[in-house]
């Protein structure tokens, strides 16, 4: 294993610590802070293993977590935004495909970014159970051992989530 290849695991390993933090935060804003900096981290290791869609689709998470993040501004539309970032995931994910299973990393990160709209931070944790089996098959065929760590950890986490913070959000 190059050097490049050891820096692309050890981020794609930062990511599980930001992962399992994501789900533990109590409301969407601080999700969403915790969600930028993974994507930012996700981008790089994707990019380091050349894996290139899904440092694409990561580098549109970015801007997509900083935007959503400002839902409360007026230049915010809860419709038009999550619409837009979707599609435009969709049509780089499909410019950037490099083979058939880029299908599930272009399909779960269009579904996260739709779910990341919602103002309910719970019902992005069960958001996570279907995409996160997506991205971990993805992971597994691109050699992102971090990454596929990382989508256990969230599943988990998010189920951990769900299940501290049923009875606040249901009250």
């Amino acid at each position: 294993m190059d050097t490049i290849q050891i820096i692309a695991q050890i981020l794609g390993f930062v990511t599980v610590i930001l992962g399992f933090l994501a789900y533990q935060v109590k409301n969407d804003k601080q999700l969403l802070i915790v969600n930028l900096l993974d994507c930012a981290v996700f981008a790089a290791h994707y990019y380091l293993l050349g894996a290139i869609p899904g440092a694409v689709l990561n580098t549109v998470g970015v801007i997509r977590s900083f935007v959503y993040y400002h839902k409360d501004k007026p230049f915010y539309h809860p419709r038009l935004f999550p619409v837009l970032f979707a599609l435009v995931m969709l049509v780089l994910g499909i410019w950037s495909a490099d083979s058939i299973y880029s299908v599930l990393v272009i399909a779960a990160l269009v579904i996260n970014t739709l779910c990341l709209s919602f103002k309910s931070a719970q019902k992005v944790r069960i958001s996570v159970l279907v995409t996160c089996p997506m991205v971990l098959i993805y992971d597994l065929l691109v050699h992102s051992w971090g990454g596929a760590v990382y989508e256990s950890v969230a599943i988990v986490s998010a189920i951990i989530g769900i299940i501290r913070y049923r009875k606040k959000e249901l009250a």
